[in-house]
């Protein structure tokens, strides 16, 4: 199978989205429309393109580009494409014409700038759906800041939800908000193209990185702003602050286990701590936060006292026996290695020759239970390829090209 070679259809075969996006938000949700069938074409800026395929994680590359780009960009072509120039944007009009969707995360204004906003383009393709992340949105104090997922998990109150009161606030270590941003776009820009179904129009979906964070807390927000005094961190090292104890990791001889939510009066009594039936009926008032935090502690020291006097294996097995929520806390090396995560993993083959293991698309349809991967597009490979789909005439595209506004790098790059 080759790059022109039509994937099996999936629920979006058909549809041709331009993808101008950059890191991992907007990447992933174009990735996860290609893996639905949809034709997925990466505008890359010449100098380099997208940024993540040479910023690594941990320092990791597999032919010649970071892993990071390498997982995120399966199932697309890359066409580089200076839209600086006049003669750049004039052929992204071009391919606006029969294009479907267009997606960019851009930083507030640029799209703006370079005449590809919406409202540019809607004039050229009354039925674009054309979708955008953000990190703060389009106005606002904070409005030109960097939307990092960090950052954003800072600004947004999430790390001091866990952790110890005595340590550093507790970040995410996964760019969660990220992920979930590329899921919103991902939705909203499918509803979009249901509702043009019905009224023939197109239109402009916009999410910021503020409201994934904020939705993904909606639970934390609300109780916070419905409570007359919220839960803070205490000494014990909290996995949530909104959850009661004994919500939290735990020291075992050989590992630790997760526990969930349970009712402390059989965790009691399964694992022979009778004091946590005396602490159940004991909760201080919820305004009396130096008391509720102690009250808090001393749940989680008990529960930590006795699991750490026995195996992960045999707490796993004792707790799961009689109802009790809780798990074991696996390392990559043993999650991975796990028979129940392997109907979650894939292999793929890219375009330079080799093979590399990563996980497969989250959502099954079945329609098309197994779908077609291809691995990431080298940077510009399918350059002169999608100019001449585009209507370009094989002697336009050297033009293009000499001028340095389209690029197609060597075929050994």
């Amino acid at each position: 199978m080759n790059d022109r070679t039509p994937l099996n259809r999936g629920p979006l075969t058909g549809l041709k989205v331009l993808d101008l996006t950059i890191a991992l938000a907007g990447p992933m949700c174009t990735q996860r429309m290609g893996e639905m069938g949809a034709e997925i074409i990466k505008v890359e800026a010449p100098g380099g393109g997208d940024f993540s395929r040479y910023s690594t994680m941990a320092g990791i590359t597999k032919f010649g580009d970071a892993t990071t780009f390498i997982t995120l960009n399966r199932n697309k072509r890359s066409l580089i494409l200076d839209l600086k120039a006049d003669a750049g944007r004039e052929v992204l009009y071009r391919m606006v014409k029969d294009a479907d969707v267009l997606v960019q995360n851009f930083r507030p204004r640029v799209a703006s700038k370079l005449g590809i906003d919406y409202a540019t383009l809607s004039r050229i393709n009354p039925r674009l759906v054309y979708g955008s992340i953000s990190g703060y949105g389009e106005d606002g104090p904070l409005k030109d800041r960097p939307g990092q997922d960090l950052l954003v998990q800072s600004f947004a109150g999430l790390t001091m939800n866990a952790g110890r009161s005595t340590e550093l606030p507790h970040p995410s270590p996964l760019y969660m908000v990220d992920v979930s941003a590329s899921h919103l776009l991902t939705e909203g820009v499918l509803a979009a193209l249901v509702a043009r179904g019905v009224t023939g129009r197109g239109q402009e979906i916009k999410v910021t990185m503020v409201s994934a964070i904020m939705e993904m807390q909606i639970q934390e927000l609300t109780a916070y702003m419905s409570t007359e005094a919220a839960p803070t961190r205490s000494k014990s090292p909290q996995a949530s602050i909104w959850m009661e104890p004994p919500y939290g990791i735990y020291q075992c001889t050989d590992g630790h286990l997760a526990l969930a939510q349970v009712d402390l009066n059989v965790l009691s009594d399964v694992i022979g701590v009778p004091v946590l039936k005396t602490l159940k009926t004991s909760r201080p008032r919820q305004t009396d936060s130096k008391a509720l935090m102690q009250w808090r502690d001393d749940i989680y020291d008990a529960v930590a006292e006795k699991l750490r006097t026995d195996t992960v294996a045999h707490w796993d097995e004792l707790l799961t026996e009689h109802g009790l929520w809780c798990g074991r806390v696996n390392s990559y090396e043993a999650f991975l290695a796990h028979p129940q995560t392997q109907r979650y993993l894939t292999t793929m083959t890219h375009s330079k020759g080799g093979e590399y293991r990563t996980v497969a698309p989250a959502i099954r349809f079945s329609e098309q239970p197994a779908p077609d991967l291809r691995g990431s597009p080298r940077y510009g490979e399918h350059t002169r390829e999608v100019l001449l789909e585009a209507g370009y005439s094989a002697a336009e595209v050297d033009r293009l090209m000499a001028n340095k506004v389209a690029v197609a790098p060597s075929v050994d790059a």
